[in-house]
């Protein structure tokens, strides 16, 4: 996924919120599911936009660069650590 953690300036919010972009395409919807999520890393700061094209763009950048970013071997590597899957957090 992509988030956004924040005041999305573009449409004026005034309550800061975490917009999620799933960038797995699942079979079936799982609206109303528990997710557990981890945060790996970080892209680029809240903008404001000059149109909504424009910010289209952004976060379609957004996801190229967390696709290529996922791909690289070392965080296929990260991906095994048992932590990111809830083991051993209780």
């Amino acid at each position: 996924m992509v988030m956004s953690i924040g005041y999305n300036p573009f449409y004026k919010n005034t309550v800061r919120s975490a917009e999620v972009h799933v960038l797995h395409e699942f079979g079936q919807d799982f609206y109303g599911s528990d997710m557990a999520i981890s945060i790996l890393g970080y892209i680029r700061p809240e903008l404001d936009y000059v149109s909504l094209e424009a910010l289209v763009v952004d976060i379609k950048t957004d996801i190229e660069v967390a696709r290529k970013s996922l791909d690289r071997e070392t965080w296929k590597k990260g991906g095994e650590d048992s932590y990111l899957w809830g083991e051993g957090t209780e």
